[in-house]
């Protein structure tokens, strides 16, 4: 039921999705602008904070960062997008480690 509640709310999250770069994605941290990636995917988890079963404290583990890995082995049978579809931002960029191919531009 937390679900329909948290939809109805939340859905008015940007319809214009944008990429997100590993820097960006570290500046929201807070519980107030808690952006977290999974699985290539960022997402504005704040409006999702009360509403999750384990409580904030537990989407605040992976504030600012990729919590795909601890996604994958706590909620691995959970659809994620289903649930936080109406806050995602875009794609998720992780910044590319620098190349030693001079060929690259």
């Amino acid at each position: 039921m937390y679900g329909a509640v948290f939809h109805r709310q939340f859905y008015f999250f940007g319809p214009k999705k944008r990429p997100v770069t590993e820097d960006e994605l570290a500046q929201h941290k807070s519980r107030d602008d808690c952006w977290i990636a999974f699985a290539g995917k960022a997402y504005n988890c704040s409006p999702y904070m009360d509403f999750h079963p384990g409580g904030g404290d537990e989407l605040m583990k992976s504030a600012g960062e990729d919590g795909t890995e601890l996604f994958q082995k706590v909620h691995r049978w959970v659809n994620l997008e289903r649930i936080l579809g109406p806050c995602l931002i875009g794609p998720y960029r992780p910044n590319a480690a620098p190349s030693n191919n001079f060929l690259k531009p």
